[in-house]
């Protein structure tokens, strides 16, 4: 009985899909926010072309999307901070599956208004949260970079519910609980589906795959110069020291709070800044003072179940 209230009701999966702006249900498997995506865009990226001098980063929402992406825009960029901070971060590494015909042609957000690449940009990057399955061919075949960035499910399932009340893609749901979130999240009723699907899936293909790379959230908080070492190699852009120490101070959690390009709120058509703020804690272990003890007890046994035999574990 423990297990059951990991899976949400009719009523409160109804309730959050009305919520949720444009909503639909891609593939019959994801619930997606319309406003900002749309299975015509999600169907065409399968012949999206990629090669060797692209690099995609994958996240389950809520895991490290922004900190990753604005680190590998730092490293290919080769540390070049100043150059970087002024362009919107959504110019440097856009949203893969992105569908902008919501958002009005004057925004910054907005394709058109793309600045050519930087001089000192050394590959292209992009951010999606879609499945192994839907990524673009040419990046399942390893031709280009796939880095995926995992974290703790019970930390990104807190983050994912604060995210709610600023997104106004997903409606600024700001009278939901965590008592209403915690079964949608535990069952995938969600923008970016089952959490242990999405980190499952891409762990094992990154094992067999030389051109993927999974890092943990923790691992970049414990010790980041470490992974920016290990990053760069990975992707081919080797920094001086000087520069990798460039990298890592920019994307301090304190630099990445206080740059407004990564702070994201100023994204008007997306986010409520009166709300929250984008980059909130970016800590280890929040999910202690949100977690009760049923739930900690249930999603324990169910991550036990779903997890068991992958070889991927989250402290």
């Amino acid at each position: 009985a423990a297990m059951d209230i990991c899976q949400p009701t009719e009523e409160q999966k109804k309730g959050y899909f009305d919520r949720v702006p444009f909503a639909y249900t891609f593939d019959d498997k994801v619930l997606m926010p319309g406003m900002v995506s749309s299975n015509e865009v999600i169907r065409s990226l399968k012949d999206f072309p990629l090669d060797e001098d692209d690099v995609v980063i994958v996240t389950y929402p809520k895991s490290g999307t922004t900190w990753s992406s604005e680190l590998i825009s730092a490293i290919v960029h080769q540390g070049d901070t100043e150059g970087i901070t002024p362009v919107p971060m959504e110019q440097r590494v856009p949203w893969l599956e992105m569908d902008y015909k919501y958002i009005p042609e004057d925004s910054f957000i907005h394709p058109k208004n793309r600045a050519a690449p930087l001089p000192s940009a050394k590959k292209r990057v992009w951010f999606t949260h879609l499945y192994l399955e839907y990524l673009p061919e040419a990046a399942k075949q390893g031709k280009c970079k796939v880095l995926y960035v995992g974290r703790n499910p019970k930390d990104t399932a807190v983050s994912f519910l604060h995210f709610h009340y600023i997104a106004k893609h997903l409606g600024c749901q700001t009278s939901m609980d965590f008592n209403e979130f915690f079964p949608l999240f535990t069952s995938g009723y969600v923008l970016g589906g089952e959490w242990f699907k999405h980190n499952t899936d891409y762990w094992k293909w990154c094992q067999n795959n030389p051109n993927a790379r999974f890092v943990k959230f923790e691992d970049m908080k414990k010790d980041l110069a470490k992974e920016v070492e290990s990053l760069e190699k990975f992707i081919g852009v080797p920094l001086t020291a000087e520069q990798r120490a460039k990298v890592v101070d920019h994307c301090s959690f304190k630099s990445m709070k206080g740059n407004k390009s990564t702070n994201r709120v100023e994204i008007k058509e997306l986010f409520d800044k009166e709300k929250g703020s984008f980059i909130r804690k970016g800590v280890v272990g929040d999910w202690k003072n949100n977690f009760t003890v049923a739930q900690n007890e249930a999603f324990d046994a169910l991550y036990k179940k779903k997890m068991e035999g992958s070889g991927l574990d989250y402290e």
